[in-house]
């Protein structure tokens, strides 16, 4: 009953919420843009948040399983403090300052702020339960969850990051690729009061001023946004996730030691910030190269592909290069569209991946189907029938 009781506590709190709102806006924000570039929607609503449940849940047990196991404590303050700085963060719209870097780690400075407060603000119950938060429970929060959000990288696909046209500094046209990734970790927590009786003498290990406790389902928040444009939108993904992931085994390692020495805690705090500024930066400095997302003499070079589109299915990639189509040479998008005309009963194109390597795909294609290939490519279209998919 407690459990059932947990999991419906979740409700009163503000996360679930802000996560709805927040996958709304990115989501028609990003298909507006879709039509106003390419005529057409790219991908589904809510994509952001496709592929990440059965790994956020995983994540989620685990957090669980250390939290509830070790008797680590938190209170309804400490989780509207939280909230309430999610929802400034939310603010910019951008899924970026959803990374538990930002999140968890203002809210750890904001709790070693407190002491400086007037007197009179330190005098309301909510503020004495702040005074009494564990800053080593924030710290093992924010690396357990930076785990999660480096995961949420690694594990991103060429449909998890969306392409976009802009101008280059020369005045063409160029693409680039922006990820935005979003899920939620729902995971259980002991909160003061409730019908759960201490079973020894460290647990709970934080002390809450009460004999009894219960569990609530926190819903946290995570996300992660980026811009491609110098490389292969995939390879720059993993590669931040890569450091992302790092970043937080080096700080488990310290909000571990901050249950011994609590001064770690404070460290946690500034490290994740800085350490989340520092790889973003780094990522930036890569990008500074020619774009790879540019028209060339040798072939068309693929932007997008629409999931579950004909090309989608004959296994087509952003970033690679098509050359041939049923043998004819194709330099521009229009002589892409021609060459299908032309074709049979199948269709067979010539590719070079990023890696120089050339391939074919071939396909069946049915009546209808010429100019509906599910491709966006970087220049405009000029005709309507260079439209990709509808």
């Amino acid at each position: 009953m407690e459990i059932l009781q947990g999991t419906g506590r979740l409700f009163f709190l503000p996360f679930l919420y802000i996560a709805l709102i927040m996958s709304v806006m990115v989501s028609a924000n990003r298909i507006k843009k879709e039509r106003r570039m390419f005529g057409t929607r790219v991908f589904d609503r809510f994509s952001e948040w496709k592929g990440t449940w059965s790994v956020s849940l995983l994540t989620g047990l685990v957090i669980s399983i250390i939290g509830v196991g070790a008797g680590l404590t938190v209170s309804y303050p400490f989780l509207f403090l939280s909230a309430a700085i999610l929802m400034l963060v939310s603010l910019t719209g951008r899924l970026s300052w959803y990374s538990p870097a930002y999140t968890l780690g203002v809210t750890g400075l904001v709790l070693l702020l407190l002491p400086f407060l007037p007197e009179s603000w330190k005098s309301h119950p909510w503020m004495e339960t702040l005074f009494d938060t564990s800053l080593p429970m924030v710290a093992l929060l924010l690396s357990l969850l930076l785990v999660r959000e480096g995961l949420l990288l690694l594990k991103t696909s060429p449909s998890h990051t969306y392409p976009e046209r802009t101008k280059g500094r020369r005045g063409l046209w160029i693409g680039q690729h922006r990820g935005k990734r979003m899920t939620v970790v729902p995971f259980f927590s002991l909160i003061p009061g409730g019908v759960i009786e201490p079973f020894a003498s460290w647990w709970p290990v934080i002390p809450v001023g009460g004999d009894t406790y219960g569990v609530i389902l926190i819903p946290f928040v995570l996300g992660a946004e980026w811009l491609v444009r110098g490389q292969s939108p995939e390879m720059a993904s993993k590669a931040i996730g890569r450091h992302t992931f790092l970043l937080a085994f080096f700080l488990t390692m310290l909000a571990v030691g901050s249950f011994f020495l609590e001064i770690l805690s404070i460290a946690v705090f500034a490290l994740a910030l800085i350490g989340r500024e520092w790889i973003y930066l780094r990522h930036r400095s890569r990008e500074n190269k020619t774009p790879f997302f540019t028209s060339t003499p040798k072939g068309v070079r693929i932007l997008g592909v629409i999931p579950e589109s004909p090309a989608d299915q004959m296994g087509l990639f952003p970033g690679e290069l098509i050359e041939r189509v049923n043998s004819i040479p194709v330099r521009t998008e229009n002589q892409f569209y021609e060459a299908l005309q032309n074709t049979g009963a199948f269709t067979k194109i010539e590719v070079r991946d990023e890696w120089g390597e050339n391939r074919y795909v071939q396909r069946a294609m049915y009546e209808g189907e010429h100019y509906e290939l599910g491709l966006v490519f970087v220049e405009p279209a000029t005709h309507e029938s260079s439209v990709g998919f509808f």
